[in-house]
């Protein structure tokens, strides 16, 4: 049964941190990692507490229709019917009013939303961001965040960070799930962050810092890396905080409105979470099996009053890992 949902407008601002990721876009692997982090979204937008309001999603920009096609099946498949923005009379006027073209990203600001309430239907707006695209040689890590305001109270009323990483090689075996030797390798990534953020040279940035807000971190599983941060939090000086609100645009926006009282702002992604196939080889009378499983993080705490970047630290943890079992008769010594 459809959803008595408009989604009247598309909206896909992009933002990366990447200065290539537009040309990335051209890209098939890249366009495959946005493809599966705009997925992952679909369970939490069936959820969103729209009601029967009609959802205004902003055009994106020139050269991404292809991407903007994407969400708009997301969105059928989710039960939400779409309509081009052009159809209303006042659209033009309003992108004319907040210099569209240049500054997409106005939309963050309450009073850029006060312009939109000029729309005929639209009473909630859809915000895409593009927020990363990295690649290295085994992967592609795409983050984007989804956020919708209600035009009325001009508040954030959903939202969410959505992350995929695609993997190249078929040697290659991504994590959805976790098992109990990437749960230690995730724990020595924290021991080493924590060593990091607890160093005097970080520590005394921190002296006017009591407490953090931490954001869930972007592709995590099950909450469990992002519990982990904040069990290295505890383990300072500093006192962690949840926002409940699962981005950090949110957060920002929250902070800047004063919804709440944080010194800081923790937030951060899993970039990489994998294992390799695995390789036998002799070695006496046994069987070896061997196969390296990595992962790769990186978390950052940011001022929350001024943006500034307190501490920022990327941490690689890569072990190879070894099964051995009896040899079969007359095998010996390494191939």
């Amino acid at each position: 049964m459809k959803k008595l949902i408009t989604v009247f407008v598309l909206m896909f601002t992009v933002l990366s941190a990447s200065a290539n990721s537009y040309a990335f876009l051209a890209d098939d692997d890249a366009r495959q990692a946005v493809y599966g982090a705009l997925d992952k979204a679909i369970p939490a937008l069936k959820s969103a507490p729209f009601g029967n309001r009609t959802i205004a999603i902003l055009p994106m920009k020139a050269g991404h229709s292809i991407l903007a096609g994407r969400l708009k099946n997301m969105l059928v498949q989710s039960g939400f019917v779409c309509v081009e923005g052009k159809e209303d009379p006042m659209w033009d006027e309003i992108l004319k009013e907040i210099e569209w073209d240049e500054r997409k990203d106005d939309i963050l600001d309450p009073a850029t939303v006060v312009k939109f309430g000029k729309l005929k239907a639209a009473h909630i707006l859809m915000q895409c961001e593009i927020r990363v695209i990295h690649r290295n040689s085994e992967r592609i890590y795409a983050e984007i965040e989804l956020r919708a305001t209600d035009i009325a109270t001009k508040r954030v009323i959903w939202g969410g960070t959505f992350a995929n990483r695609f993997y190249f090689s078929k040697k290659v075996r991504g994590i959805t799930g976790l098992d109990v030797e990437l749960c230690e390798l995730l724990r020595k990534n924290f021991e080493k962050a924590h060593k990091s953020l607890t160093a005097p040279v970080t520590a005394a940035k921190f002296n006017n810092i009591k407490t953090v807000t931490v954001v869930p971190l972007s592709g995590d599983i099950d909450s469990y890396i992002t519990g982990l941060a904040k069990a290295m939090v505890t383990r300072t000086n500093l006192m962690p905080q949840d926002p409940h609100i699962p981005s950090l645009a949110e957060v920002r926006t929250a902070a800047r409105d004063g919804l709440f009282n944080s010194d800081a702002i923790l937030y951060g992604s899993v970039r990489a979470l994998h294992k390799t196939a695995p390789t036998q080889y002799t070695q006496g009378k046994k069987v070896v099996t061997a196969w390296e499983v990595i992962a790769e993080i990186e978390i950052s705490i940011e001022e929350a009053k001024t943006g500034n970047i307190l501490w920022s630290e990327p941490v690689l943890v890569k072990e190879t890992l070894t099964s051995r079992k009896t040899c079969p008769s007359g095998c010996s010594g390494r191939p």
